[in-house]
């Protein structure tokens, strides 16, 4: 997550480059997760484990031989285009956002942002601000929109309690980040030692979930389980007045989900709802956090309890084929030897909908992997059901003959409000692309029906590369990401040919101080 300058020498003093070897006779330092996650994202980032892997993924890229890609008849269209909320103090943003009838909401680290449907900004402030808990200790945060009780939720870690800080808005149309929330903090049964990392938040009819990789502590190199944490929602979709008490919810945590062969589910993912069901599902995929490959992806279902709906079961896992799989290297950008990180090929993203081609509820969902020039994005639509064989109703990868692709997020266009639903059968998704020939720009392809994937659509081009304190030095990799956001807009017109999607995601202002923070965050909504 995140890294306040004022601690980068210290870290650098008491830690030291992590794959730096130790003087001789001397004992290697003991790995700093609690660093990493301050200053570079994610628990295991720079992990000597993670080191490795990226440099093999590295040598392994320099070896693919990508062909150009033919343009394709359709591409999407840009609507509300705007400069988003951004944080000079840390480093990388976890750039997401929800979009609502009324307006859209951007979280980021550690900022959150209220916007009209035309990009106007509302109110901003600090995640502080809206959660009540200390600044310096947030991580990961993440925002929806329900169509089930109209309203936004959000989540985020506070990462010295090992809680989750949650919320939802009073009513669909929130105006300020105080008084229009209701705020509560959950344990769910986590130690302070234990770090609980890059927790993903989705929903179902009846209850919210967080999906979460586990280290025991952070001095672990490796996440050692995963766990999807469940909790259930107010009820009714009408304005509320007074919070609920935190004693009217329930909480729980199904621990240790594991895929069909025994390992680990890495980075559980419950999808955002777009239709409202009781059912939802939770994707993951195999454990590549060490550079080791994957050939499946892992589909959970979650359901009220036939005994009590007011608590949820999880399935057994079952497991879906897909071309094989494993982390990117890190992305080259203009003018510098700093290079961009591609994350490692966990899955960062999804939306569940109705889609009326597949006459199915679908998941789609995404990652950044080895492919293309060096690092592609690759996105499933999976048909969940029958939940004993469930299949990827189609697939496709985003990828280009001299850019690097990474940070996606793909979400349909699927309409649902109260006067009906519409669409579902198309897609948006947006990515960064980089070389070292241009600076990192934000851009986005498009899907309508069964036509072919469109050509790149630049939206937002970056003047300039990104140096920070992430990567001070030559050849070292700058924090990015760790993820971007899509959704679909529950606004849109429901007889029009197409519905629309909303994106955010990172880009990079021109930088004079080679250790500033300059990255900043892009919205945009998309036609397909």
């Amino acid at each position: 997550m995140t890294r306040r300058f004022s601690f980068v020498v210290l870290f650098l003093l008491a830690v030291g480059a992590v794959a730096s070897a130790a003087p001789a006779g001397a004992q290697p330092a003991r790995y700093d997760g609690r660093g990493s996650l301050r200053d570079l994202g994610y628990v295991s980032a720079r992990s000597p484990i993670h080191v490795k892997a990226k440099a093999d993924a590295a040598r392994l890229a320099a070896q693919l031989h990508p062909q150009a890609r033919p343009s394709a008849l359709s591409t999407p269209t840009t609507g509300a285009s705007w400069n988003g909320v951004s944080d000079g103090t840390l480093s990388p943003p976890d750039t997401n956002g929800a979009i609502g009838p009324n307006s859209y909401v951007e979280i980021i680290n550690l900022q959150v942002g209220v916007y009209s449907r035309t990009g106007a900004k509302i109110t901003s402030g600090t995640l502080q601000r809206l959660t009540g808990h200390s600044q310096f200790n947030l991580s990961d945060p993440m925002v929806l929109w329900d169509p089930d009780t109209q309203r936004f939720y959000y989540n985020v870690w506070d990462t010295s309690a090992a809680t989750m800080a949650i919320g939802f808005s009073k009513t669909s149309n929130p105006t300020n980040l105080s008084t229009n929330w209701c705020k509560y903090t959950a344990s769910f049964g986590y130690s302070t030692s234990n770090a609980p990392d890059y927790p993903k938040l989705g929903q179902t009819k009846g209850f919210l979930l967080i999906g979460v990789n586990f280290y025991p502590s952070f001095s672990s190199l490796l996440s050692t389980q995963s766990d999807l944490l469940w909790l259930t929602k107010p009820a009714g979709s009408g304005a509320i007045t007074t919070c609920p008490a935190a004693s009217t919810f329930k909480i729980g945590k199904f621990s240790n989900l594991k895929n069909v062969n025994g390992t680990q589910a890495f980075t559980p993912v419950p999808p955002i709802q777009a239709d409202t069901s009781s059912k939802g599902f939770v994707v993951a995929s195999a454990d590549v956090e060490d550079g080791s490959t994957g050939n499946f992806l892992t589909v959970f279902q979650v359901k009220p309890s036939g005994t009590d709906p007011t608590v949820p079961v999880i399935s057994a896992p079952h497991q879906v084929a897909v071309a094989t799989y494993q982390m990117g290297p890190d992305a080259p950008q203009s003018g510098t030897n700093r290079l961009l990180d591609t994350l490692d090929g966990r899955l960062s993203h999804a939306v569940q909908a109705m889609d009326p081609r597949a006459g199915a509820t679908t998941v789609w969902t995404s990652h950044a992997v080895m492919g293309g020039v060096g690092t592609e994005v690759r996105w499933y639509e999976i048909r969940p059901t029958p939940l004993s064989t469930p299949t990827v109703f189609q697939s496709g990868t985003i990828n280009d003959a001299t850019l690097y692709v990474f940070n996606g997020a793909v979400s349909p266009d699927r309409t649902v409000n109260p006067g009906g639903s519409a669409h579902g059968q198309n897609m948006v998704a947006g990515f960064t692309s980089s070389s070292t020939t241009t600076f990192s720009a934000d851009q986005m392809v498009s899907k309508v029906g069964s036509g072919a994937q469109s050509a790149f659509v630049l939206v937002n081009q970056s003047p300039g590369k990104n140096e920070d304190f992430t990567c001070t030095t030559a050849g070292s990799t700058c924090r990015w990401g760790d993820y971007g956001g899509a959704t679909p807009d529950p606004a849109a017109s429901l007889t029009a040919a197409t519905g629309e999607v909303w994106l955010t995601n990172e880009w990079n202002a021109t930088s004079t101080n080679p250790n500033g923070v300059w990255w900043r965050t892009w919205n945009w909504e998309a036609t397909p």
